[in-house]
């Protein structure tokens, strides 16, 4: 565990996952009919090697003018290639689903990620005293979050596909005339939806992804194990 000593996190989440279990056969999830919608992804991570996941989610429909209002936890644990082993917990009380259609290209599948979900808030977020370094999305070697067994508040997000809506991938991202889009017909990723969960961190890169110089959304990914509209 990422605590030394039992968490309180951990004693509520039990009740929560008891009920979760019991309700799982309802219906996927489908906003225009349902004023509340739940969502577990649990399993290994899909971008990292030696990672499992744990990530728990919902989203309330209150139908005034306020965006619907979203809660996020996530754990993960990491094992290095030496044997070390890492662990981080994230978790969002009060955030907000900002949009219901965001877009990125996703060079791990090669795919653009269309209609993506798009929770976002400040939280808390927590990770072992442990020094990592990972091969992040394939693309590039960085030095995972250390909070030193504290935890500290961090802008806390959470990625939805609950249809895994893609498009295919074209152009090249290093050429202004020929830049990269997505193209064809929209397609249905044949493993199912996903989720996405983590903190967006200055990992130290002197280099603007579109979230700030240095800034990346770390987090952990896995495809869904339940989703639930109530």
């Amino acid at each position: 565990m990422v605590v030394k000593k039992k968490s309180k996190v951990t004693t509520a989440l039990i009740p929560v996952l008891f009920l979760i279990g019991i309700i799982a056969i309802v219906t996927p999830v489908n906003a225009c009919y349902t004023n509340r919608i739940y969502i577990m992804a649990i399993g290994d991570d899909l971008d990292l090697p030696r990672t499992s996941n744990f990530i728990i989610g919902n989203i309330k429909f209150s139908g005034d003018s306020e965006p619907p209002s979203a809660g996020v936890f996530f754990y993960s644990k990491i094992y290095g290639e030496s044997g070390e082993k890492y662990a981080m917990l994230g978790m969002l009380k009060n955030g907000f689903l900002i949009m219901t259609d965001f877009e990125f290209y996703c060079p791990i599948f090669d795919v653009w990620w269309i209609n993506v979900w798009w929770v976002m808030g400040e939280g808390i977020f927590r990770t072992t005293d442990t020094d990592i370094e990972v091969y992040f999305r394939e693309s590039l070697t960085i030095a995972m979050p250390n909070t030193e067994g504290q935890c500290v508040p961090a802008s806390i997000f959470m990625w939805l596909s609950p249809t895994a809506e893609y498009r295919e991938s074209e152009g090249n991202p290093t050429d202004p005339e020929n830049p990269l889009r997505p193209t064809g017909p929209v397609k249905i990723w044949e493993q199912g939806g996903w989720a996405l969960a983590g903190v967006f961190w200055d990992v130290g890169i002197p280099m603007d992804f579109g979230f700030g110089v240095g800034i990346l959304p770390i987090g952990v990914i896995s495809y869904l194990t339940i989703s639930i509209g109530i």
